[in-house]
């Protein structure tokens, strides 16, 4: 289809671009509403930034932040860029909150643990666990046998596998990607798992 730029469409208050592709030689895209503003300063949406990557919110611009109004995938890790300047995985972010609860007051969370693992006993049911790798989901040749989590045999659910081909940045063949439900969820045996790791297409 030929494109084709219409101004004043719909309410007399649009532009309307019908193309398969829009593009654009330029390093920043800037929306700006002058209404909406609470401080002076530019306002950069999005930037084609130094180190070839894509930059939202760029340099902050918008006070108001970013805000996700849905579901996100996200196929890498996610990474957090401390105030010291250190960049952490959020892996490693959530065990540093969960270790500081912990040591806050080890005998409430050590008491809610017994009580949430006599709940699950009563109801037959198993919490998903943040398995790593296919072989430990599979509960056989993990390198760490010392230092796994139960297989989903041995608690009882099914899963569904989902391959995703290739491995992401910061990943290894055959480490997990996703986990539906999340880890941590309280499932009756014989449930299933949607488990879906990534391959490096020698398997």
């Amino acid at each position: 289809m030929p494109t084709d730029i219409k101004l004043d469409e719909g309410d007399g208050n649009h532009v309307v671009i019908e193309g398969a592709v829009v593009k654009t030689t330029a390093s920043d895209f800037i929306l700006d509403a002058p209404s909406r503003r609470r401080f002076g300063g530019i306002r950069r949406a999005m930037v084609h930034d130094g180190g070839d990557g894509l930059t939202i919110n760029f340099n902050g611009d918008y006070p108001g932040g970013v805000t996700v109004g849905g579901d996100m995938l996200v196929t890498g890790e996610i990474r957090w860029n401390s105030a010291s300047g250190n960049v952490r995985n959020l892996t490693e972010v959530v065990d540093r909150i969960q270790n500081s609860i912990r040591n806050s007051d080890p005998g409430r969370i050590e008491r809610l643990e017994i009580g949430l693992a006599s709940m699950a006993k009563l109801l037959n049911a198993e919490a998903v666990p943040p398995w790593r790798a296919y072989e430990e989901v599979e509960g056989h040749g993990y390198q760490n046998p010392g230092d796994h989590y139960p297989s989903a045999g041995t608690l009882g659910f099914i899963v569904e596998y989902r391959v995703f081909q290739g491995v992401p940045d910061g990943y290894y063949h055959h480490d997990v990607l996703h986990i539906i439900p999340p880890p941590g969820t309280l499932l009756s045996r014989g449930s299933t798992v949607v488990v879906e790791y990534c391959s490096a297409g020698w398997e």
